[in-house]
């Protein structure tokens, strides 16, 4: 046989090993996707917390409202924050994620309080 040319049964190996190594890239590609978002929530969570800090030394006590504090935005790239509680000793921030732009911020958690310890809560 003079002919040069794929076979079916060669085709489909093809398409297989193709497959695999895309089943494995996306999942890692996606992941690193997020890394930018979430580094810059977690420095805004640290903004949060040294305004925060701020505003008990004025007034001797943290806030819940956030139009009391500078410095900080309630919303940044793909996550939104909010003061959960405060109170004269201590107070907890939380940052939302929304990875697929469906306003539902619902993927992942991060927050913060008084001490600067930061938690994945989802």
């Amino acid at each position: 046989m003079g002919n040069r040319a794929f076979t079916v049964i060669e085709l489909l190996i093809m398409i297989g090993v193709m497959s695999a190594i895309l089943l494995i890239a996306l999942p890692m590609h996606a992941m690193r996707a997020k890394r930018p978002d979430r580094v810059e929530a977690k420095a805004q969570l640290f903004v949060i917390r040294d305004a925060q800090e701020r505003h008990k030394l004025q007034y001797g006590t943290y806030t819940d409202d956030a139009a009391r504090l500078s410095n900080w935005r309630t919303v940044v790239g793909r996550y939104q924050f909010r003061i959960r509680t405060a109170d004269s000793w201590q107070f907890l921030a939380q940052a939302d994620g929304d990875f697929n732009n469906d306003k539902l911020y619902d993927h992942e958690t991060w927050t913060i309080d008084q001490t600067g310890a930061i938690k994945k809560v989802k």
